[in-house]
């Protein structure tokens, strides 16, 4: 049984308008079944759950217990917490479905290091259809915020719209609002989130990948070929906003954080 795999992936960050920027750059992440991790900790010697290794994956770096626990210590975990925590907040939503599976795509730590821009929960349904989808997004100051989809047959196809509540990147204010999409085929994902300001497009930023066998050969493989390296995403986006501080973007400085931390996307036709 495979209760988590790598997902290798190309991201890519376009700014529309002016100035524009482009940037290009791979990434390594992970898919992991949050109802097997004792099995996820046992599929390679170079992985495991929250404990120490090369590649490591800690429901610490999540949900609530992100929120609460900014201090970098690492509690401990029942097997259970983080898939918990995303059942209770799919009740709020979906009263009568009963989520058989939840999967995460997220970045994993690397030596015990790393930063998560986004992270996207995918839940099931008793028939294995997804059903619910929570994109939680961290900023380099500590913050984090969940969008939550819920997805049903007459609208898995249509986008998800957000108004933006975090506060990313200093170059765009929290104005606005986000296209989320997320689709998994058998061995490969695309994962786009677009940003727009007065309903034209500003931002849009891809992940597409696909998924390996997370084995000892295949985790030294990808980290090597990829070049990843602790905290790659972090040491990205500053070198990204250096570049940006060059153009001569306009700077926003951090606002409150919102007071609430999850709010619901919604369903609308777009032709962006």
């Amino acid at each position: 049984m495979q209760a988590v795999r790598l997902a290798p992936s190309i991201i890519t960050h376009t700014r529309h308008g002016t100035p524009s920027h482009f940037l290009s750059r791979s990434g390594l992440s992970v898919l992991i079944d949050l109802d097997n991790l004792a099995i996820a900790d046992r599929q390679s010697s170079l992985f495991s759950v929250d404990k120490f290794n090369l590649v490591s994956f800690y429901q610490s770096d999540y949900g609530l217990d992100y929120l609460q626990n900014k201090s970098g210590k690492t509690r401990l975990k029942t097997p259970d917490d983080l898939a918990n925590y995303i059942r209770n907040m799919a009740r709020n939503y979906l009263p009568n479905i009963k989520l058989k599976n939840i999967f995460l795509l997220t970045f994993p730590r690397i030596l015990n290091l790393n930063f998560n821009p986004i992270s996207v929960f995918i839940c099931q349904d008793k028939t294995g259809k997804d059903c619910f989808i929570v994109y939680e997004v961290h900023n380099t100051f500590g913050d984090s915020h969940s969008y939550v989809s819920v997805l049903k047959d007459v609208n898995k196809d249509r986008k998800q719209f957000a108004l933006k509540k975090l506060h990313v990147s200093p170059f765009f204010p929290i104005d606005g609002e986000y296209i989320l999409y997320y689709k998994k085929r058998k061995n490969s994902f695309s994962l786009i989130v677009r940003y727009l300001r007065d309903n034209k497009p500003t931002l849009t930023a891809t992940m597409r990948g696909n998924f390996y066998p997370l084995t000892t050969f295949e985790i030294l493989k990808h980290i090597i070929v990829n070049r990843q390296f602790p905290l790659r995403p972090l040491i990205s986006i500053h070198i990204e906003a250096l570049k940006l501080f060059l153009k001569k973007c306009i700077y926003y400085p951090r606002p409150n954080p919102p007071n609430t931390s999850i709010s619901q996307s919604q369903i609308r036709k777009s032709n962006k």
